[in-house]
């Protein structure tokens, strides 16, 4: 018995022994612990980021945009035209993204004021390229803004005109803000020009790229949406779909194939809505819009206008029942309100 008792106790005891001394065999050394967690933490800390990269990797995506540069210089006078009533008119170039954009610059034959005059960035909408003309659409609009009297600048997007480069869609492109943040760089360095007093017009997909340019620029201090495309994603594409002709075939659209609708992947969408960056907006927006449009759903406006109020921010809304997509049948009242909003915010 004393003899099992003592096997026994020499058992366990060797049993210990082999226990400490896989112990310290398998326990890191005390040096490399600091190396450990300064290593977990910094793959911790690092995820973020990395979801963050993600965010902005998209072309338009709106952290993108923002984060690039849009330098400036002197517009390139092509042809001077015949002046107005009372302005000055010229077809002008820039560079953006190294192409060569043409576009109508109207100039004001009135006193110039000490700091320069006022300015609109004026955006068209959505024209058949092989239809565009410099000087043959809108003529009579930058005709009523330049008797304000303010600048205004209409770019002949990419693809349009002789403007070089490629059309693209609106919708599911970020080259016409670009386009149009290169020609507010230009604006800015305009020696008439009030670089602290321009404004944007835009009208129908022009309103698109106005609310995306004004989350992503602090340059401009007003903006007009004339029968903006200016709803959210979702209601673009989901919610008011049937009723815009120019989408009802988005599901066909390259980045809704690959990323699905924004209410199946609200994270994609996010990075590049406008809607998402609304809090952002510190300018007086002023909205225009026929109930009877039959391109661009009044409830885009209205969408866009409630979001507004819900963040408290300055919109005036403006609603003509019955009225179409240009507005045609109050657009010497519809003029005047915009040229009296532009005259009390630049």
């Amino acid at each position: 018995m004393k003899i099992n008792k003592l096997y026994i106790g020499l058992l366990l005891a060797s049993v210990a022994v082999l226990l400490i001394i896989g112990f310290y065999q398998t326990k890191p050394k005390q040096s490399s612990l600091p190396q450990i967690a300064e290593s977990l933490w910094s793959n911790l800390e690092n995820k973020p980021r990395e979801k963050e990269a993600e965010k902005v990797s998209h072309p338009m995506a709106i952290a993108n945009l923002r984060s690039q540069e849009y330098p400036g210089g002197d517009f390139v006078i092509e042809n001077v035209l015949a002046n107005g009533t009372n302005y000055r008119q010229m077809v002008v170039s820039y560079l953006s993204e190294g192409l060569k954009i043409y576009g109508l610059l109207t100039i004001p034959l009135a006193p110039r004021p000490e700091n320069g005059y006022p300015a609109v960035l004026f955006v068209h909408g959505y024209i058949p390229p092989s239809q565009y003309s410099t000087i043959g659409n809108y003529p009579t609009y930058q005709a009523a803004l330049a008797r304000a009297p303010l600048v205004t600048f209409k770019p002949d997007l990419r693809g349009h005109g002789q403007s070089e480069g490629e059309p693209v869609s609106a919708h599911f492109s970020e080259k016409y803000v670009v386009d149009a943040l290169y020609a507010l760089s230009y604006l800015k360095n305009h020696p008439e020009i009030d670089s602290q007093r321009i404004g944007y017009w835009g009208h129908s997909n022009g309103g698109e790229t106005g609310l995306r340019v004004a989350v992503i620029s602090t340059d401009i201090k007003a903006a007009s949406f004339w029968a903006g495309v200016v709803g959210s994603f979702e209601d673009m594409l989901e919610t008011y779909n049937d009723k815009i002709p120019f989408l009802r075939n988005a599901l066909d659209n390259e980045l809704v194939i690959e990323n699905g609708l924004p209410s199946t992947n609200p994270n994609f969408w996010k990075q590049i809505d406008p809607y998402a960056y609304l809090a952002d907006i510190h300018i007086p927006i002023e909205l225009q819009h026929g109930s009877n449009d039959d391109s661009v759903p009044i409830e885009l406006s209205l969408r866009l206008k409630e979001e507004l109020e819900k963040l408290n921010k300055t919109v005036i809304y403006h609603e003509y029942v019955g009225d179409d997509h240009n507005i045609g049948n109050n657009s010497s009242r519809a003029w005047q309100r915009t040229i009296e909003f532009f005259q009390e915010h630049l």
